[in-house]
């Protein structure tokens, strides 16, 4: 009973493990791109932004996770921002954005409708929230993880969090049989029976002693710890056992099973290890030896295999070839690291791209910036680095409207990347671009320079629809001795970006080859 109580709780625990993992990732991906209340309050384009990109996120883990039904981002309504939020909800296939719930609409002790917002502020920490019936989700009982989001004051900004269906986690539950006769039913953190697949309600401690579902035959019981195997007697005066293990979340799993069946297998079991000791006994001193160097020492190196794992280390070598049950086992971890490291680096990805363009934002700016500074402390690395800057943006935003600067952006990035493709190219404005190089040779930025003017001569012969062509002032600069750090070489390679914005614009005409239309 409690070899199966540990291994029930273990199948639950993944499904937890995986919701943390995922809504861990978003919250921290929310708090790298958070500006600050002020900026959101005084300019709703950053907030919508910020809506879009952490929106993204957040859509793309629901999509990854499947006992997930919906997940969201909402603001603290006390902030008066213009967006409520953002909230996600799994519809069949698809995923569909749902109206958030206005939350100033009910009291904070209105569970049913408010207790996910209201109690990880309380806590201040990440929460998981007992089984409830949302009334803002078609009655859909679930639990939820949610995550407080704070600014540097401490001033409450809002939650981050997804829901889980009761009915998955119940149809686990329902899976969990031990013998014939036995069963499992849940319990909330208070110790209330939320699942039961008799009492699929639930009922509260006190509603079970009320009905006389079950009494304890120990008179000795004060609340074991969860683990221990006690014993019952049902309503229909069955005397039963009962096996409960604690998860994370602080809901129990609780094994229960018939003493009767229990004593039967016990007698079975009892004869089959009688035979089976005699067998062993003859063997045994046979096996000793081909035991030790075939399992025992794959079974160590798994054991160390999963201490790394468990510690983050996901680069780790599984060196079990074999194809009988440990070699089985190893293969099986060996694709779970891979499973894990393929949506690790997906998550990464989409953190550090930027959606326009396809190149790097802003973030992942920040962190090569970092890295460099850092090789600066020990050692001169040969870079440069490439300011860029896109011309008339605003004019073309102002005469034809932000879809078509939208579209002069996209064109501007793919010029960018014809050129400088093989290289990190990171989107840091709405209009700038930067790219860095490591170690260039001789007379190559000058090479890149006069091939990415060439690129866009190319482009504006095609393109009929920009009346003074793509225009992008270009600068660059290599670091030397002189330089104190990456800020030194960037602020050179800016001022040659402006040089060359000011010769753009002294030149610029319309094409002779524009569209009228």
């Amino acid at each position: 009973m409690k070899l199966q109580a540990s291994t029930s709780a273990q199948s639950l625990e993944k499904l937890f493990s995986s919701v943390e993992l995922a809504m861990n990732t978003c919250n921290d991906y929310a708090v790298s791109r958070f500006d600050s209340i002020e900026k959101f309050k005084n300019d709703p384009d950053t907030l919508e932004r910020y809506n879009d990109s952490v929106g993204q996120l957040i859509k793309n883990v629901l999509n990854n996770t499947d006992a997930a039904i919906s997940g969201y981002i909402r603001y603290n309504p006390e902030l008066k921002l213009s967006s409520d939020g953002v909230f996600w909800v799994k519809d069949s296939d698809k995923i569909i954005a749902h109206q958030p719930t206005a939350i100033e609409a009910y009291d904070k002790d209105d569970a049913e409708h408010v207790a996910w917002y209201y109690e990880p502020l309380k806590a201040k920490k990440p929460v998981w929230i007992d089984p409830y019936i949302n009334k803002n989700l078609n009655d859909i009982k679930m639990i939820s993880y949610v995550i407080p989001l704070f600014d540097n004051s401490g001033t409450a900004v809002g939650i981050i969090g997804m829901d889980i269906a009761m009915s998955r986690i119940t149809a686990m539950v329902d899976e969990i049989k031990l013998y014939d006769t036995g069963y499992a039913f849940l319990c909330d953190s208070k110790g209330d029976m939320v699942y039961h697949n008799r009492y699929p309600n639930g009922m509260t401690l006190e509603e079970i002693k009320k009905n006389s579902l079950f009494t304890f035959i120990d008179d000795n019981y004060s609340g074991e710890q969860a683990g221990d195997v006690i014993n019952i007697r049902n309503s229909e005066g069955e005397k039963r056992k009962l096996c409960a293990k604690f998860l994370s979340n602080g809901m129990a799993v609780v094994i229960s099973v018939a003493d009767k069946e229990i004593g039967r297998k016990r007698i079975s079991v009892m004869i089959q290890d009688a035979f089976a000791v005699a067998v062993v006994l003859i063997v045994t001193s046979l096996l000793t030896f081909k035991f030790t160097s075939i399992i025992v020492k794959p079974i160590k190196h798994l054991t160390e295999v999963s201490k790394k794992i468990a510690a983050g280390d996901l680069d780790v070598e599984i060196e079990c070839k074999t194809k009988d049950e440990i070699g089985v086992l190893a293969s099986r971890y060996s694709d779970t690291v891979k499973m894990l490291k393929k949506y690790i680096n997906k998550i990464n990805k989409q953190a550090y791209t930027d959606a326009a363009t396809d190149v790097g934002n802003k973030a992942a700016y920040h962190d090569a910036v970092q890295r460099i500074d850092k090789m600066n402390q020990h050692a001169n690395g040969d870079y440069a680095i490439f300011v860029m800057d896109i011309n008339y943006l605003k004019m073309y935003n102002d005469k034809y409207g932000h879809e078509f600067g939208d579209m002069l952006i996209s064109d501007a990035s793919t010029i960018i990347k014809r050129v400088f493709g093989d290289y990190n190219i990171y989107r840091i404005g709405g209009d700038e671009f930067t790219v860095i190089i490591n170690s260039p040779g001789n007379d190559l930025c000058e090479q890149l320079v006069k091939r990415f003017k060439q690129e866009q001569e190319l482009f504006n012969r095609n393109a009929r629809h920009y009346e003074l062509g793509v225009r992008i002032a270009v600068g660059y600069a290599v670091n030397d001795a002189s330089d104190r750090d990456y800020a030194d070489v960037f602020n050179r390679a800016d001022r040659q970006m402006y040089l060359d914005k000011q010769e753009i614009k002294k030149t610029a005409r319309a094409t002779d080859y524009v569209d009228n239309r």
